[in-house]
């Protein structure tokens, strides 16, 4: 009887051991995944970020007038042109920005951030923005109210950007997220003409 309850002890401790292994097998498994997550989304975030700030402030570059550049402004949309190459054939760029619900993917704030080129080639920026925001100031700094309206457009010297990145799939429902806030001066839109 003494063997049995023995071999009893000796079964629930080695069932407990095996529980415990498996345990840190799974949490060191979703820990590994989650890092992953965030890293590639640290990394996509600051992809979209230098593709932004890039055509941001290009903004009115190599135009006669950049006050003129900026054609549709609102908080999650832009349309903007510029000059590529001034000192050769004129080759005006027109860049617009928008946000669009994602197909469907397993996080349910999942948006695709559009890119559109001369109004023809539209490329998908990034999947997984959950939050794409855009603020404009004027000369002063004062927030003009967005939409802006058409009279405004010339008076933007300054647009905030601010955006929120999620992982596509999420561990226990929780997506990794990266933010990104900046505001940026495209340097054309501050040079002053004789008037």
């Amino acid at each position: 009887m003494n063997s049995l309850q023995e071999t009893l002890i000796a079964l629930f401790f080695a069932g407990w051991v095996v529980l415990i292994a498996l345990r840190v097998s799974f949490n060191s498994t979703e820990h590994s995944i989650t890092t992953l997550q965030t890293l590639s989304t640290q990394q996509n975030i600051r992809v979209v970020s230098d593709i932004i700030e890039y055509d941001f402030r290009k903004i009115g570059h190599g135009l006669r007038n950049p006050f003129t550049a900026i054609y549709f402004a609102d908080s999650s949309r832009i349309i903007f042109a510029y000059d590529k190459n001034p000192y050769a054939v004129y080759d005006s760029i027109r860049i617009e920005y928008t946000l669009q619900d994602a197909p469907s993917t397993p996080n349910p704030r999942d948006k695709i951030l559009l890119r559109k080129l001369n109004s023809q080639n539209t490329t998908s920026v990034a999947l997984g923005i959950t939050r794409f925001r855009l603020r404009y100031y004027n000369y002063f700094g004062t927030e003009l109210p967005t939409p802006v309206v058409a009279d405004s457009l010339s008076k933007i010297r300054e647009i905030e950007v601010s955006l929120t990145l999620e992982s596509i799939e999420g561990m226990k429902e929780t997506y990794s997220t990266s933010k990104y806030h900046t505001r940026i001066t495209p340097k054309n839109l501050l040079i002053q003409y004789p008037g």
